[in-house]
């Protein structure tokens, strides 16, 4: 005899997002009306598990799945008793580091007839605002003593990569532990689980960040299975796999262009796709490294997204896309010590990007990160030998980037030497200045000051020269105080100019800096 405070029955999907602001759960819920003992016996369990390509919410690639649950049950009952069974549709158990999802659609059977279920709040959730609620089914059973009773539980839950890069692997989870609470010993505990593909020995991890692949499992026909006989379990069931999904990527993209880029749909996940691809040299299948694999792709990716903005120039979750996709094409970065240091990919990428950057930039504007982009002043590449096209790009691109007007002739100086460097040709670097101090205020045009007009005459001393009078009195006074604000105010201007395009170039700086460290961190 056990003492059992609730039933789980649970399949967890595990989702990194979850470990944001969850906490632990107990094991009873509160709520949910426990049961002191029982003689029931879970003779049989079976726990089937099928994972397929999830459905994306967005129109970019994914390598997510959907896991569709389906467990088993059969008992025996030496006398009758009637029982509160109950799920959590949220559990995590941080002595385990099991971290679940959310149960979606759950369905209960008890010989062959859908039973309600009635959502209980948890109080957990109801005690700490920042936990998430994680409510309970629960529904009645009633056992006849001698009859042996079927239950059959089903639900879907995600199943997203365990990890921060697309390559991460599935980690999946069952709690076995809970059979424990029942009378006696589980007669024969079963579970399968199944992929849309062949699932291969190589697949399967032994080891894993927090946990490694329960052993004991066989792989038939391609689904990997474990089983126990007349067992009281003090385990849990858990599954660490490579994502089935990432090796194909490259395929998968491949077949897209085949078949066709003009569905916007279609054009937004094979960027999306492409990029993660540029980014890693993750080996696909065939030990084919992922950056590799992204060359292949952009000839004809780039030519169909050219021809798509063509026609969709305001398209600017294409347009932004495509561009990301250019700049880490273009560039990237190596480890190094102290820090990693930016290297040059492809010189011809780069002028590419600049270009349809101006082509297709204008309206609506550039986001910042694309419009500040000047990997031609990093430090690594300070000094490369551009070639000339390249320099028409970069000149091209910094002509559209140049803001409105400066205050003053400084500012416009510091603003072409922040953002030209020494990328530019000499007669390029004088043409962008020219285009710079173009901009000037008027005011602020050293060749704009107005000439003091001579002074008129009348009557008999017309022709004849005069000479300007001195200012006097109240009208002369309040003259030469506008005189001084106005000085003033032109000295202010120009000091404020100066003061803020060395913020720009601290600022530029700073990015730098940080997208280094950013890069340090990952």
């Amino acid at each position: 005899m056990r003492r059992l405070a609730i039933v789980l029955l649970l399949l967890l999907a595990l989702a990194p997002r979850a470990l944001a602001d969850s906490a632990p759960m107990a094991t009873a819920g509160p709520g949910v009306t426990p049961i002191d003992s029982t003689t029931v016996r879970m003779a049989e369990e079976r726990i089937e598990i099928h994972l397929s390509r999830g459905p994306s919410e967005v129109p970019y690639f994914t390598w997510n799945a959907v896991g569709e649950f389906r467990i088993w049950f059969r008992f025996e009952p030496e006398v009758d008793e009637e029982m509160l069974v109950g799920f959590p549709l949220f559990v995590i158990d941080p002595e385990q580091s099991i971290f679940g999802g959310h149960i979606q659609d759950l369905r209960v059977e008890v010989d062959g007839q859908e039973v309600p279920v009635e959502i209980r709040k948890s109080e957990y959730g109801k005690r700490n605002p920042n936990a998430d609620p994680a409510d309970w089914a629960v529904y009645p059973v009633s056992f006849r003593a001698g009859q042996p009773l079927e239950m059959v539980v089903s639900y879907w839950m995600p199943v997203f990569p365990y990890g921060r890069t697309h390559d991460a692997p599935f980690w999946v989870s069952y709690v076995l532990r809970t059979g424990a609470y029942w009378a006696g010993t589980i007669g024969r505990a079963e579970a399968v689980v199944t992929l849309d593909k062949p699932i291969r020995a190589e697949d399967v991890r032994a080891d894993g960040r927090l946990h490694g692949t329960t052993p004991g499992w066989t792989l038939e026909d391609g689904a990997l299975r474990w089983v126990w006989e007349d067992v009281e379990p003090d385990f849990d069931l858990h599954l660490v796999m490579e994502n089935p999904y990432w090796p194909d990527t490259d395929r998968e993209i491949r077949a897209m262009l085949d078949a066709g880029l003009a569905d916007r749909e279609r054009l937004l996940r094979a960027l999306s796709g492409t990029w993660a691809l540029v980014g890693t040299d993750t080996p696909l299948r065939g030990d084919l490294a992922a950056n590799v694999a992204a060359e292949a792709l952009l000839p004809d990716l780039t030519a169909a997204v050219e021809s798509y903005l063509a026609d969709h120039p305001d398209d600017v979750a294409v347009r932004d896309l495509y561009l990301e996709l250019l700049q880490d094409s273009a560039v990237g970065w190596e480890y190094a010590e102290p820090r990693p240091v930016m290297v040059l990919r492809s010189e011809e990428r780069l002028a590419q990007m600049l270009r349809t950057a101006v082509r297709f930039g204008g309206d609506p504007a550039l986001p910042e990160h694309l419009l500040t982009w000047r990997p031609w002043m990093e430090a690594a590449l300070e000094g490369h030998p551009w070639q000339a096209r390249t320099q028409e790009a970069i000149a091209a691109f910094l002509a559209a980037a140049m803001p409105r007007s400066f205050d003053s002739t400084e500012a416009a100086r510091e603003w072409v030497a922040a953002n030209a460097g020494s990328a530019l040709s000499p007669a390029q670097l004088d043409g962008l200045l020219d285009s710079a101090l173009a901009r000037v205020a008027q005011s602020e045009d050293p060749g704009a000051q107005a000439e003091t007009p001579p002074a008129t005459s009348s009557g008999d001393d017309e022709g004849a020269s005069a000479e300007p009078e001195e200012p006097d009195g109240p009208e002369g006074q309040v003259g030469m105080a506008v005189l001084i604000v106005g000085f003033c105010i032109t000295a202010g201007a120009v000091g404020t100019a100066i003061h803020w395009a060395r913020r720009s170039a601290l600022r530029r700086t700073r990015q730098s800096s940080e997208r280094i460290e950013q890069v340090d961190r990952e």
